[in-house]
């Protein structure tokens, strides 16, 4: 009994820790080009007139005894560089809150006065993006409802960015998901989703990317800069932060759908070098088995991780390790025949996918300004497939009525492929006003490629092979890029890149140029072009035909045209107007011969089974409009609105919608964040974001068709279509509703929070594919919409 009550009241204390105590500021102040410290900088906490510091040899700062608790200014200053200032920086809990501060070169001669500082918010991390881009701060996007600590999801708050209601897959401007790049540390990787690729093309549920290791990183959607390739939608360039380098600390979540650990700390205090781990566990078959999360007849299990070691040096620069690693398995559950409405009803499928990065980066700027980065990599994406179809009884009526216990194999899909990847860049602030970056990328890519399927459901007869290959190629590229500034206010970007894929002899050159001019501290104008090209997924160039032909191994580059203009306006330093136009044109995309409509723009499943050519063009125009309000007394928000419009034409010259064109989008995100307890210590958030969207475009089913071939005893799971009416139908529109509420309570040593996040809380299903109901003898549509109501516990210490 006394052992019991000790347990409780040791208990009962930890949770009662909650008194306030002092805070510790501290980071490192760099060149913002090339990362060289700046010795002497000085950092201040503008609310509190005794709080600052100054960097030491190393760019480290230190502001210590930082009380009460809440919500601060950071600015930071050095002769000759712009200022910056950081915004709302929270400054409670048990961890250290490390601000690392990058300054841009002031552009006038020295001595000089700045009037004109930058606002944290107003910047992308890569200091030469002038156009396109924005910065997502994962402090800030780490209170913005469904955001499941998941970049991927965050990014489809911002305007032009469509998000999926049963995933979190990305359409940037109506393009499809797999136009998307992922980037890390520097190189291009493959879609870091789990179950990405395993049944769709380009999306998956939540990304193995986690919010907790993942730094302020940077969404492009048009108009990239050079040194961004193989890529026609949006890039997203994802930057793992370095672990706390002066003390150790820990965390560890429990909850619903998963479960996670994350540590940090110094590997030596005297060299500054840290590591930084993060493991997390889902178990979603089991939160759905207790009707926690609604996902219909699929068992979902996946575990991820990530890692990075980082080591500077005195004389030869800083180097790092980095991983991110994920393992995803799919099952289907036990079918009831009073589901089955469909053939694809009684399908069954399995999935498995494995994922792996490991690489190590360097980077040494030299006593002439010149900055050397380089990057080597290992990626593996290895994908595998089985799909059966269960046996059908049926009554007179040619309805089913139970299973016959037998099951048919239909397909089987194995997508493995490896890649080295290396990457390199050179950059030299050669004046003020003058920056020049020259580099480069390669990647070998080694693959096994095997897909076979049978002729038609419930065929006794084997899978005939597609394709079914075990070879590798590569894809290279070169940029040269210069950022100027010709005057205050006004910079310019000129840059050229080619890329060259060995497959198919393939070369391209595409120039690209932005500009913004900033006339005043609240008006902002910029206006960029590229030409932008990208490859396909490798199974879509091994596709063999009947004779044994590979019929898609000469497929070349697909090129877009991109335009892109904006125009932002500053009502204050908190509240942002934004406005975009853009307009972009294919040509040379991939699109079926012999009377096909098909379009890769339309690729909506993981495997392409026609011939193609590059003889297909495509267009996508539109315009959006963001009204932001950064945090001011606790409360935070934005409302955006698009109207775009995307279409595609094949080899009979007529312009059709893509798939992706949904016609509009409208979402609305706010959240208010309260300092509660006696100290004002601990931290009270609440937030939501309302999306509404077009739905996607499909093509009509021949009613008629489907009738007859069912009358006549063949069971199909491919429908019949209406080719004279390809893409005219629109699935109904989407609204989904995300809910986030926590409370972090702050202890001296340990802070516990406890949280809910919804994701899609009011459980609408969207329509994606339209099929034949056997039951009725109609049409119906099948629907998808995962509900994930994660509560949480998380423990800091």
């Amino acid at each position: 009994m006394k052992k019991n009550l000790f347990v409780l009241q040791a208990v009962i204390l930890l949770f009662c820790v909650s008194y306030s105590h002092a805070q510790t500021l501290r980071g490192t102040v760099t060149d913002a080009i090339s990362g060289e410290p700046l010795i002497g900088a000085t950092v201040k906490i503008t609310e509190l007139t005794d709080k600052a510091g100054i960097t030491d040899i190393d760019g480290n700062y230190h502001i210590g005894n930082v009380s009460p608790s809440g919500r601060y200014t950071v600015e930071a200053t050095y002769i000759g560089y712009e200022p910056s200032i950081m915004k709302e920086v929270l400054v409670a809990g048990t961890k250290e809150v490390v601000i690392d501060i990058a300054l841009r070169e002031n552009s006038q001669e020295l001595g000089e006065v700045i009037v004109r500082p930058r606002v944290n918010k107003a910047a992308t991390v890569n200091p030469t993006a002038l156009v396109g881009g924005v910065m997502l701060s994962m402090e800030e996007a780490s209170r913005y409802a469904g955001g499941y600590n998941d970049p991927a999801r965050l990014v489809t708050a911002f305007a032009g960015v469509a998000g999926q209601g049963d995933g979190n897959g990305i359409s940037v401007h109506g393009n499809a998901p797999q136009f998307m790049q992922y980037r890390l540390e520097g190189i291009e990787i493959f879609t870091p989703n789990h179950f990405s690729g395993l049944y769709d093309a380009g999306y998956g549920m939540v990304s193995a990317l986690n919010s907790n290791v993942i730094g302020n990183s940077d969404f492009f959607t048009s108009t990239f800069n050079a040194n961004y390739n193989n890529a026609l939608s949006g890039v997203f360039d994802v930057k793992m932060r370095n672990g706390n380098s002066s003390k150790h600390e820990h965390l560890i979540q429990i909850g619903t759908v998963s479960e996670e650990i994350t540590s940090e700390g110094p590997l030596s205090k005297k060299s500054n070098s840290s590591y930084i781990f993060n493991f997390r566990y889902g178990f979603t078959s089991l939160a759905s088995k207790l009707g926690l999360i609604d996902i219909v007849d699929t068992d979902y299990d996946f575990s991820d991780f990530s890692l990075k070691l980082n080591f500077p040096t005195k004389h030869a620069g800083t180097f790092s390790v980095f991983s991110l690693g994920f393992f995803d398995k799919s099952d289907d559950t036990d079918m009831n025949i009073e589901d089955t409405h469909t053939v694809y009803d009684a399908s069954r499928q399995t999935g498995h996918l494995y994922n792996i990065v490991a690489g190590a980066t360097h980077k040494i700027h030299f006593d002439n300004k010149w900055v050397w980065r380089t990057t080597a990599a290992y990626n593996m994406q290895h994908n595998k497939v089985d799909m059966n179809y269960v046996g059908l009884v049926f009554d007179a009526d040619n309805k089913p009525v139970s299973f016959d216990g037998k099951e048919y194999p239909f397909y089987y899909l194995k997508q493995n492929e490896d890649r080295l990847v290396f990457n390199t860049e050179f950059s030299k602030q050669v004046t003020p006003r003058w920056l020049t970056q020259i580099g480069g990328e390669y990647s070998h890519r080694f693959f096994n490629l095997s897909y076979r399927t049978a002729e038609n459901v419930y065929e006794p007869v084997p899978a005939t092979p597609l394709y079914d290959t075990k070879s590798d190629t590569g894809l290279a590229s070169l940029y040269w890029s210069n950022l100027w500034k010709p005057a205050e206010g006004l910079s310019i970007n000129l840059g050229v890149s080619a890329s060259y894929f060995l497959l198919s002899e393939d070369f391209s050159v595409e120039p690209r140029v932005s500009l913004r001019w900033e006339p005043d501290a609240k008006n902002s104008f910029s206006i960029g072009y590229g030409l932008h090209s990208m490859i396909e997924k490798l199974d879509a160039y091994f596709v063999r035909d009947a004779a044994g032909r590979l019929v898609n191994k000469d497929l070349g580059l697909s090129k877009a045209h991109h335009v892109l203009a904006t125009y932002s306006y500053k009502f204050t330093d908190n509240l942002n107007l934004r406005f975009n136009a853009y307009y972009q044109y294919g040509f040379d995309t991939p699109v079926g011969i012999d009377g096909s409509t098909f379009c890769t723009v339309n690729r909506l499943f993981n495997f392409i089974d026609e011939p193609l050519v590059n003889k297909g063009n495509t267009r996508n125009y539109g315009a959006d409009v963001t009204l932001e309000q950064y945090m001011t007394r606790g409360f935070y928000g934005q409302v955006n609105a698009s109207l775009f419009k995307s279409e595609y034409r094949g080899l009979d010259k007529k312009w059709r919608n893509q798939l992706y064109d949904r016609g509009y989008m409208i979402k609305l995100l706010c959240g208010k964040e309260w300092m509660m307890g006696k100290r004002k210590q601990n931290v009270f958030n609440i937030s939501m974001k309302y999306t509404l969207q077009g739905g996607l475009r499909h093509t009509p089913i021949d009613l008629a068709a489907m009738k007859a071939r069912v009358a006549a005893g063949i069971l199909d799971d491919e429908p019949i279509y209406k080719d004279d009416e390809v893409m005219t139908l629109q699935f109904d529109p989407t609204n989904i509703l995300d809910l986030t509420v926590s409370y972090k309570i702050t202890g001296k040593k340990v802070s516990h929070t406890i949280a809910f996040e919804g994701l899609n809380i009011l459980q609408n299903e969207t329509p994606y594919a339209e099929r034949y109901d056997l039951n009725t003898g109609q049409l119906r549509y099948d629907k998808s919409g995962i509900s994930l109501p994660n509560f949480f516990y998380r423990l800091d210490f």
